[in-house]
């Protein structure tokens, strides 16, 4: 293969790992929805910081 064609394709791999990142924050994200109110402060804590942590991610993704 020459250069050219591995470096489309690490190009697209790269993109997929991307897209495959960002539709696994937006899951993790939905969940917070059907978070069970039976769940303990610590569990609570953990959640949110996971959430500000991907919400992050996303601003620095989308350059805001």
């Amino acid at each position: 293969m020459s250069n050219q064609t591995l470096e489309r394709i690490e190009l697209e791999l790269q993109l997929m790992n991307v897209n495959l990142a960002e539709a696994n924050d937006i899951a993790m994200l939905a969940a917070f929805k059907a978070m069970p109110p039976e769940l303990d402060e610590p569990s609570r804590k953990a959640l949110r910081v996971l959430r500000d942590k991907m919400m992050e991610r996303a601003r620095v993704r989308a350059d805001i």
